[in-house]
């Protein structure tokens, strides 16, 4: 059903079909100008005076650089020429999802399969952008949210209801009434209310810090973890306005860990981790967090310093990384990038298993180091201090002793009794001499002697590892492993496609589940906060509830874990299996195209083999003359701290 309105300038509209419903208003499309979108508030939702005023003036300041980013009105609609404001023409963002769609992993896989880490850092930049450009105008976007940008698979996007922008129209104030708790700035967690409350791009910084942070660490939410104290993780606000930043510096200070399977916060740079610090710590508070300006800057550096993986075109890292983060944690169980799987074709391969291997055999392991021990060094023993007596002085004394109790025991038998406890006394004051010196002394020398037997085992494991066999005896024995694995490929080949058919209704089943949102379900006790802290720890779908993952995030009991349960239960029961689509043509060529993958890896690392290895012997080579010296320092000076202690003893 059309519906005709009239533009401020006083033109016919014809209004058209829904686009999108929000709690304010609707959003319709505009057959007669494609490139624009109506949104009309709802009846119960209209304008009031003041509103409307705001309304009228919003399109006076439109210009080519806001109307990129935002969605920004350009004239506003009204039921009749020269009525009340009912809503407002502006910008249409065509083929735009909201951004929670990009940086949630589950909802990604979907929408933006081919998104690697560089798309989101990319869009990370422009939602900064898009931020900027509103604080160059002048205005404060308030209620800054994860529906507030819409993304396209371009990475375009656009900052929507701007209508609710704090905005000075000739010198009226109109406030941002609205805020999201979980996107609230800690300073305003304790306001009762949002109305009249005068905002700054410094409280917008904070909202635009959590969505890089959501962007770039997977839809983390910062202050959410694994709690470290009874006092934290109970509500995700609490957390908020304590500065609970999980991923700080000094997060044990702040009673939280990172959420297990997380992106590391290692993975940033550490100028771009220091911004999210400042934004989420108690400095950023006092208005010093980075503005959209710096964001824009900074991400614009790391997006010039990124480098691939070889195992997956997915695989894109800051290059202060030595090492694949993806990887990393893929090992740990946890995929955050889904490698696209290319078609499969039979190739013809020239690698020979048994040539490469006869290659690898072919090559000698570095001779065992000759290990210099104490017995090959003649030390003497250091003087004690004055004052210390030895152990040949103790026993002098001792003598004494004895003698003097033995004279008086034999003297008279009357005396023998007095004897033998002259004997004792003195034997217990002979030991006893310079006492304290000498205990003080034989401590200082037993650690001397303790750090000596450390700085020697050291050496020795690092000349073994350095100049030795063993790195070059691992590196065989993980090529004799990937050898034997690479025999196997045709076998498992075809046990996985035998598979297929009774793994079926399994996978059917979790590719269904996969598409049930928590995001999108009500779940009752489990509102915006715990869905946030649910994805913080990788729970965003049917599919990845389970009773045990859900009873370890702190503030789910029995209670909200049942509803949780029972929720994936419910979706269950919703799926049919399709047994015309158990196997499909898609699941034969995933496997043929996994196998094959695994074998040119395979392949790879095998052809180099035999160069690593040539080069672990040469390296072994030369570690050996420059480890000797320092081994055998470190034995002189073990053998010469056993025996200055032994003169204690």
């Amino acid at each position: 059903m059309t519906r005709s309105l009239y533009t401020s300038k006083g033109a016919s509209i014809v209004i058209g079909t829904e686009l999108g419903k929000g709690g304010e208003g609707s959003v319709f499309d505009v057959p007669a100008l494609p490139s624009k979108a109506a949104k009309i508030y709802h009846t119960n939702k209209l304008p009031d005076t003041k509103k409307q005023q705001k309304l009228s003036f919003m399109p006076s300041k439109a210009d080519p650089q806001l109307l990129n980013y935002v969605a920004w009105p350009q004239e506003t609609l009204h039921t009749s020429r020269g009525g009340p404001v009912i809503g407002y023409l502006m910008p249409k963002a065509v083929n735009r999802k909201p951004l929670h769609v990009l940086y949630s992993p589950a909802q990604r896989k979907q929408g933006y399969p081919k998104a690697a880490w560089d798309f989101l850092l990319y869009v990370a930049r422009n939602v900064a952008a898009s931020v900027e450009t509103v604080h160059t105008h002048g205005y404060v976007i308030g209620d800054i949210n994860e529906n507030s940008f819409m993304v396209g698979q371009d990475s375009k996007v656009t900052l929507i209801d701007s209508d609710s922008f704090q905005i000075n129209a000739q010198g009226t104030l109109h406030f941002c009434d609205g805020g999201v708790p979980i996107f609230t700035p800690p300073e305003m967690q304790t306001l009762p209310s949002f109305s009249g409350f005068t905002r700054t791009t410094n409280h917008d910084n904070f909202g635009l810090a959590l969505l890089v942070f959501h962007l770039l660490i997977g839809g983390r939410h910062p202050y959410s973890g694994v709690p470290l104290r009874n006092d934290v993780g109970d509500a995700l606000v609490t957390d908020i306005k304590h500065f609970r930043y999980a991923f700080a510096r000094d997060n044990q200070l702040r009673g939280f860990n990172p959420p297990p399977h997380s992106i590391p916060i290692s993975i940033l740079p550490d100028s771009l981790e220091s911004m999210f610090h400042l934004a989420f710590t108690e400095k950023g508070a006092a208005g010093l967090r980075p503005s959209a300006r710096q964001w824009v800057t900074e991400l614009d550096s790391v997006r010039s310093r990124l480098k691939g993986c070889g195992v997956s075109s997915m695989h894109v890292y800051p290059n202060h990384l030595a090492a694949c983060p993806w990887c990393a944690l893929e090992k740990q169980g946890v995929t955050y990038f889904v490698s696209l799987i290319a078609p499969f074709k039979e190739t013809t391969s020239t690698f020979n298993l048994a040539r490469v291997w006869a290659s690898i055999q072919a090559i000698s392991p570095p001779p065992a180091p000759h290990i210099p021990t104490t017995s090959n060094f003649t030390v003497t023993a250091q003087p004690l201090p004055a004052g210390v007596p030895g152990e040949v002085t103790i026993k002098v004394y001792r003598a004494i002793a004895v003698a003097l109790g033995l004279f008086v025991a034999v003297a008279e038998s009357k005396t023998f009794f007095w004897g033998i406890l002259v004997s004792v006394i003195g034997w217990f004051v002979a030991s006893n001499i310079g006492g304290t010196e000498r205990t003080a002394e034989k401590s200082r020398r037993a650690t001397t002697l303790q750090s000596a037997t450390t700085a020697y085992n050291t050496l020795v494991a690092r000349t073994l590892q350095e100049a030795g066999p063993q790195a070059f005896l691992s590196k065989r024995n993980e090529l004799e492993k990937l050898r034997n694995e690479h025999q196997g490929l045709p076998e498992a080949e075809r046990l996985a496609l035998f598979q297929l058919n009774s793994t079926a209704r399994e996978r059917q089943k979790q590719r269904f589940l996969d598409t049930c949102f928590i995001e999108n379900a009500t779940i009752s006790g489990v509102g915006p906060a715990r869905k946030a802290t649910l994805r913080s720890f990788g729970i965003e779908t049917a599919a990845d509830i389970s009773r045990k993952k859900v009873m370890q995030i702190q503030g789910f009991g029995e209670s909200l874990t049942r509803a949780m349960t029972d929720w994936r239960a419910s979706c269950e029961r919703r799926f049919v299996f399709n047994a015309a689509t158990a196997v499909t043509d898609a699941d034969r060529q995933a496997v043929r195209s996994s196998i094959a993958a695994r074998r040119n890896s395979i392949e790879t690392a095998l052809n180099n083999g035999p160069s690593e290895l040539q080069n672990l012997v040469r390296h072994a080579a030369m570690q050996l003359p420059k480890l000797n010296p320092l081994l055998e320092d470190a034995a002189r000076k073990l053998a010469q701290a056993e025996i200055d202690l032994l003169v204690l003893k």
